[in-house]
């Protein structure tokens, strides 16, 4: 009895030994990396892992490791590589965010992105959960200081950092199970759906809206051209608009398809509000008037000359959304709101501020256990790019305004911190841009 359990003992312990080599982990994964940029006379540091959840984004020192000295004219022509490992099927982005933890000034951007528009985005993406950076020269300064953003639920991360000579071999080349394989070529999607008729599609649009807290939805319809063009004239109140453009689908055999194309705006400035080009037969225009107003809405891709619905579903705006700044900025103030999904607010603004192109830092102070919302607007002149972010203790947060947005904002939460860091950049045809910042219930 005891020689059959001590025989079973030696199998379990053989069939766990000989299991082992075959798990791969993160941090096997993560060691191999350093190995072999070792091997090729790189100096190396493993950074302590990282957890972090969807939503969260944290910035991550990258100095360059420990070693031997190295002669002035060398060292000045290092390169610095950071790689981010996590789990094959962890999705995240890397941002270099220069030496200051702040948003790159342009020419560091323009320096970055190789000559790229400053609105393009400099966010590396990963691929298998991998993504990487590597800068030379001068350049290293702006990889001091990554921030991470996870875009999948939650994932663990492993840093390797390396300085040398030159450019390192690609990580995906070391774990080539990493590596990606070809792109698909693209199908033939077939025509276009039928979106059905149009009184059902009017009705499920006013339902979602009333379903959505809007208090009031107001349909208007008019005749398209033969062409099936046209154009609403609408005049809206103060407040936060959704409205749907909606084209009768004639009965007829041979037609065209249905695909409403249409934009909003403003009737007296012509400033663009919103845009729609998609594909789907139907048009969706969001945007947020902070004064009561006449909006134009031109839109094209009817089938012919046929019944076109506009249907307006509007909710109020927050009397503490703050009007001195102008009508433009209150209404992107509110669209901050309104696109993150952030309730409205209860309370005056703690903070606000109000700046101008370039990079700000605006100081707020907060309290400890409470959570906050920050909105960046733009108030006058004309943008390229808006971005917000904040950072408390090892946290951070950013939003940017998009395609044709001319607003953004982020929510943080305080936990033992007194005081956190807006940072707002700005850049565009003399932008003038307003913050405030809410206390959250």
């Amino acid at each position: 009895m005891a020689r059959a359990a001590a025989l079973s003992l030696l199998a379990a312990l053989a069939g766990v030994s000989a299991g082992t080599p075959a798990r791969a982990d993160l941090s096997d994964d993560a060691a191999r990396v350093a190995r072999m940029w070792s091997l090729s006379g790189a100096r190396v540091a493993r950074l302590p892992p990282i957890f972090l959840e969807h939503g969260r984004a944290r910035v991550v020192a990258v100095d360059p490791p420990a070693g031997p000295a190295r002669a002035a004219g060398a060292a000045a022509d290092e390169c610095l590589t950071a790689a981010f490992l996590a789990p094959r099927t962890a999705e995240f982005t890397l941002s270099p965010e220069g030496p200051s933890g702040g948003v790159p000034a342009l020419e560091g951007l323009l320096q970055q992105l190789r000559g790229a528009e400053p609105e393009d985005d400099r966010r590396v993406p990963s691929v298998a959960g991998v993504a990487a950076i590597t800068r030379c020269g001068a350049e290293r300064e702006g990889l001091r200081r990554v921030a991470i953003e996870v875009l999948s639920t939650r994932s663990a991360f492993d840093v390797v950092v390396a300085a040398s000579s030159g450019p390192l071999e690609r990580v995906e080349a070391i774990l080539p199970e990493r590596a990606s394989g070809p792109v698909a070529p693209r199908g033939d999607p077939g025509r276009p759906s039928e979106p059905g008729p149009l009184d059902a599609r009017v009705a499920r649009a006013a339902r979602r809206a009333l379903a959505e807290g809007a208090p009031r939805v107001a349909p208007t319809d008019m005749r398209a051209s033969s062409i099936g063009t046209g154009q609403f004239s609408v005049k809206l109140p103060e407040g936060c608009h959704r409205l749907d453009l909606m084209a009768e689908v004639p009965s007829a055999t041979l037609r065209r398809a249905t695909d409403l194309d249409a934009e909003a705006r403003e009737g007296t400035t012509g400033r663009l509000l919103d845009r729609d080009r998609s594909d789907a037969p139907d048009a969706r225009l969001d945007f947020c008037l902070g004064e009561q107003g006449v909006v134009e809405v031109p839109f094209l891709g009817a089938a012919g000359p046929v019944k076109v619905v506009l249907s307006d579903a509007q909710w109020p705006m927050s009397a503490f959304v703050p009007g001195h700044f102008g009508a433009r900025a209150r209404g992107n103030l509110a669209a901050a709101l309104r696109r993150r999904h952030a309730p409205a607010p209860r309370a005056q603004a703690i903070a606000e501020a109000i700046g101008a192109q370039g990079d700000t830092l605006v100081p707020v102070q907060v309290e400890p256990g409470r959570c906050y919302f920050a909105a960046a607007a733009l108030a006058r002149g004309e943008l390229r790019a808006l971005r917000i972010s904040v950072e408390l203790g090892d946290r951070a947060g950013r939003d940017d305004a998009g395609e044709n947005g001319e607003s953004a904002g982020v929510a943080f939460c305080s936990e033992i911190e007194e005081s956190a860091a807006l940072r707002v950049s700005a850049r565009g045809g003399s932008p003038v841009w307003v913050v405030a910042v809410w206390p959250m219930d």
